[in-house]
Formats: structure tokens, C-alpha cells, sequence
């Protein structure tokens, strides 16, 4: 039986969190919820108002935008990031697809946290330009 990974070891892979000290991200996972889906079982749909931001620590789920499959996630791959700041309807559905194990940060603990550590803000805005060249790119913005 392998051993599951403490909530700050899973963190410290996210790349979002990758420029945080040790102290910092067990601070963030105290504040983490520890999630469990079954399998088969919608996490977050598209068009919900989202306030959570999830982090997956074991297990699967699949990426679903406007009914097509658009992306699998596992280990340290994260969602809910986009709903999370401007508190508008999710862009996507999430669904596990194995047992899936989340640990999931309300808007109201990411944000301030956020705003007291500018390396994960701008990871963040990293990511959200990188989002946003991939949809220009496809020609869908």
C-alpha cells in the first residue's frame, strides 16, 4: 500500500505554489478541505458560480468544455483557478474519473493568501496568459 502524500507535498509540486517556503505552504495546507469523490461523480459544472480552487492529490478527472472532452488531470494539477477570481459561472466540468482525493481552498482563504504571497499571484497570471495565447491560438476568444 503506498503511502498518500502529506497536503503540503502535494502543494509543493503544484507550479503555481513551486516559489513558496516550506513555513508557507503548511500554512496553506492547514487551510486546504480535504476532499473525496467517487468515481464518476461531478466535482464542479460548467456554469455553477464557483469559490473554490482544488488541488487533486490522488486520482483522476476528466475536463469537459461545452460537452467535449478537453483534458485529463491527476496529481498536482489544480482547478477552479479562473472561477476563483472574478467569482463568475465555471468555464469547464470536472468529474472524477477514478476515487478522486482534492484538497480544495475556498475564495475567501485564497484570496487573502494570494495577495500576501505575489509569487503565486503572478504564477497565477502566468498561467492565465498561457490560457489565454491557447484560446487565441485556436482562434476561439
Amino acid at each position: 500500500h503506498r503511502r498518500m502524500p502529506q497536503p503540503q507535498e502535494v502543494l509543493a509540486q503544484v507550479p503555481l505554489f513551486s516559489a513558496l517556503s516550506k513555513k508557507d505552504l503548511n500554512g496553506l495546507a492547514r487551510e486546504a478541505h480535504d476532499q473525496r469523490f467517487p468515481a464518476g461523480r461531478t466535482v464542479t459544472a460548467e456554469n455553477d458560480t464557483g469559490v473554490t480552487f482544488g488541488v487533486i492529490v490522488d486520482g483522476q478527472a476528466s475536463v469537459e468544455v461545452h460537452g467535449r472532452a478537453a483534458r485529463t488531470l491527476g496529481p498536482g494539477d489544480y482547478f477552479g483557478e479562473m472561477a476563483l477570481i472574478d467569482q463568475s459561472d465555471r468555464s469547464a466540468t470536472i468529474k472524477a474519473e477514478t476515487e478522486l482525493h482534492c484538497l480544495m481552498f475556498p475564495r475567501w482563504v485564497f484570496r487573502p493568501f494570494a495577495l500576501q504571497h505575489p509569487e503565486t499571484a503572478w504564477a497565477l497570471l502566468e498561467i492565465m496568459v498561457q490560457r489565454v495565447r491557447e484560446a487565441e491560438a485556436r482562434g476561439t476568444t
